[in-house]
């Protein structure tokens, strides 16, 4: 075998394996209409050949290859393709495949796939690869990414159709060999994130690739691919479901709408005499379970919950979304026409329980989880039929999680935590998507469990453990159309001015745009604490867009806020990184000059050091200290008590937002048995989710019992009438 040869006698080998290919015609007629350089095929060639462009993300077709028929070929058990080319033995003359099974990388342009996919023989790529200069150390050769791929998987059998009774030649399914591909690709490092287990019985996964020439990041949805045959059965399962269902589970979570919509296509298989195998069942529900029951194209998408946005800006690009780590990433869904995206906007419009039409092209509403939608209707305010949705956690975020994040320091959470505790009203502000009410709802866990709360929002966001807590979200008339609403408006002024009579201790709103704002402030002056975000780069824009219209608040009511809290998404090597940038207080009014003096108790430093930094100044805790007459030292204290817990729960890793309130609600009753053993709480919270769950599982039991007896009743009943 020859050495490895310099990078000029690898490109004369490639040369001379193609001129070889001319002499015998083996290169299809289109490859010569091609006006592409000569030179730039070759190179191109050499980077694909030598491992370059190799480990790229395979995405399964509908249809299986095309298989040749015994006269045409010997029967062998074949390698699925590599990269889109079928690896011929070197005893089998080569035939050009003219449909290829794969759709390759998506840079391939039509110049490689007529050379490389049907014409390189194995003869002639293992003749370029013992010339091919040596590749990164983690990238493995053509040789090994074939075995590891493919080495064991690959299967050649004839079968019997169970509908058509037809004899027919089975391959390898697909989504092995994806899995395959993506544990190759990942040791490559392209794929650099991947989870499993969506949909239907977990067959769905999604897959976080990185594209090394364009330094990009896409997110790639893997769906279980259906032959032609299945996807003619799920088409006259729903045609079926439609005509025959008559089944009512508007009021049923989601668990309980599977169950039903399983049972119905059972009995509609059964009652139809439909033969479906086994191993198809399952992909052909998943389908269906996706389009009747989740959100059809983007349900993988709204089941991530690492995504916090999902945009659709038309059926002619692929839809986009706000990864929490990856940051603004391109996906694989796309729709197929303007006619499935119009109809799909539709559906989401309903399932808010709103109408889009023509007449009333935009719609804002808010989805079964919470998430908030915006969508418009095509050819009427936008060129295509668009959507944009905002998820939110159902894991809501901690101060754990803000410390891990380092969005916050340790110190400044335990000061949060002092001064929530004893009542001190918070203004959240920054730019969009900069974690404003992720970092109220965070601090929100710090209110002492007795008091009562009350939320007012225009989408539900905030979400506590309190059980003393009323959530109030607005709500438009009964019409699409403004001059002919039938019911009234119910805006966040009108929320809190209801909220107010209602002695609550603490007030929650949303984002503060108008009005509202007047009431606001003047709960903070009569001693309802009160959080608000709002959108504010600095504290000069904010006291601006406070005091002129739409709010219009006249500054002498600014005093009666104790805290600002700034944050931003900061640049971070490409990467956003929300940071709480400047804690203020605000101190008094200069009662001559009218302005307003503040303090900065905490600030963050720049992106070089990328820490906190603390004044040791704060009227907020001055106030606290002369309040329950402590000194210096018992102020540091509690401090540094509440770091202590909040220390042990980062490094045991407590997160969940019902486990953190549970601590903090404890700390509140006995704070000395939660620093001396805050796992002790965890533990009756555990023991009390165990006992809850047997008592649901009786109720459960017992409705079923019920529901049994009542259909026996029901049926004796009907026999009697009879």
């Amino acid at each position: 075998m020859p050495g490895r040869l310099i990078e000029e006698e690898r490109l004369k080998a490639i040369h001379d394996a193609i001129d070889e290919l001319i002499r015998e015609n083996k290169i299809p007629k289109e490859v010569t209409d091609v006006s592409v350089n000569y030179d730039s095929i070759v190179d191109q060639i050499d980077r694909i050949i030598s491992g370059i462009d190799y480990g790229a993300v395979l995405t399964p077709s509908l249809a299986p290859p095309p298989i040749p028929s015994p006269s045409e070929r010997k029967p062998r058990i074949p390698k699925p393709p590599r990269l889109g080319q079928e690896d011929v033995p070197e005893d089998i003359p080569f035939q050009t495949v003219p449909e290829f099974p794969f759709l390759i990388y998506e840079n391939f342009d039509r110049v490689e796939e007529l050379l490389i996919n049907p014409v390189f023989s194995a003869k002639s790529l293992n003749r370029i690869e013992e010339i091919s200069a040596p590749s990164p150390p983690d990238m493995p050769s053509i040789q090994m990414m074939e075995s590891k791929m493919f080495g064991e998987t690959a299967e050649l059998r004839e079968e019997t159709h169970p509908i058509t009774k037809e004899r027919e030649i089975k391959t390898q399914r697909v989504s092995r060999a994806i899995e395959d591909v993506s544990r190759v690709t990942k040791k490559r490092k392209d794929v650099v994130e991947e989870k499993k287990g969506f949909g239907w019985r977990g067959q769905g996964s999604r897959l976080i690739v990185f594209d090394r020439i364009t330094k990009e990041y896409k997110y790639i949805v893997i769906e279980p691919a259906l032959t032609e045959k299945e996807e003619n059965i799920r088409k006259e399962l729903i045609k079926l479901f439609k005509l025959l269902a008559d089944v009512n589970v508007f009021d049923a979570d989601e668990k309980e709408k599977q169950r039903v919509l399983k049972d119905c296509l059972e009995q509609i298989i059964r009652d139809n005499g439909i033969e479906v195998p086994e191993a198809s069942k399952d992909k052909i529900f998943y389908y269906i379970m996706r389009d009747f029951v989740g959100y059809g194209p983007i349900d993988i998408l709204m089941r991530d919950d690492d995504i916090e946005d999902i945009s659709c800006d038309g059926y002619s690009v692929p839809v986009f979304v706000h990864h929490r780590k990856y940051q603004s990433i391109e996906t694989n869904v796309k729709f197929k026409n303007n006619d499935e995206l119009d109809s799909f906007v539709v559906r989401l419009a309903q399932i808010c329980g709103k109408q889009i039409s023509v007449y009333a092209p935009i719609v804002d509403g808010k989805l079964p989880d919470g998430s908030r939608l915006q969508a418009t209707l095509s050819k009427t305010v936008t060129r295509e039929s668009t959507f944009t949705i905002r998820r939110f956690r159902e894991d809501p975020l901690t101060p754990i999680d803000l410390i891990e994040n380092n969005t916050m320091s340790l110190e400044m959470a335990a000061y949060f935590w002092l001064a929530i505790e004893y009542g001190a009203s918070i203004l959240f502000c920054g730019g969009t998507a900069s974690g404003k009410t992720s970092t109220l709802n965070a601090l929100s866990l710090f209110i002492p469990p007795s008091h009562k709360i009350i939320s007012i929002e225009d989408t539900r966001e905030v979400n506590l453990p309190h059980k003393n807590w009323i959530a109030g979200t607005t709500r438009e008339g009964f019409s699409t159309a403004e001059s002919e609403k039938t019911g009234k408006d119910i805006d966040m002024f009108d929320l809190l001015r209801a909220a107010l009579r209602q002695r609550p201790r603490v007030i929650i709103v949303g984002e503060v745009r108008g009005r509202e704002a007047y009431s606001l402030f003047q709960a903070m002056a009569t001693g309802h604490t009160s959080y608000a975000t709002i959108h504010a780069s600095s504290i000069h824009a904010l006291i601006q867009r406070l005091e002129n219209p739409p709010i219009s608040l006249p500054r002498a009511l600014l005093t009666s806020l104790d805290i600002i809290v700034f944050i931003n998404a900061i640049p971070f090597g490409g990467k956003l990184k929300r940071r709480i940038t400047s804690v203020t207080e605000i101190i008094k009014m200069d009662p001559d000059t009218k302005q307003l003096i503040f303090m900065q108790p905490f600030s963050w430093v720049s992106k070089v050091d990328d820490r906190f930094e603390s004044t040791g100044t704060s009227k907020v805790l001055t106030n606290i200290m002369l309040t329950n007459d402590w000194d210096d030292k018992r102020l540091k204290q509690e401090l540094e008590n509440r770091m202590k817990v909040l220390e042990w729960m980062r490094k045991n890793k407590v997160r969940s937002y019902k486990e953190v309130g549970a601590i903090i609600a404890e700390y509140y009753r006995d704070p000395e048995a939660v620093l001396k053993n805050p796992g002790n709480v965890l533990k009756r919270l555990k023991k009390g989710e165990r006992e809850s769950k047997e008592v649901t599982n009786e109720c459960e039991e017992e409705k079923e019992v019920k529901k049994r007896f009542g259909l026996f009743r029901l049926k004796r009943q009907i026999k009697k009438e009879r």
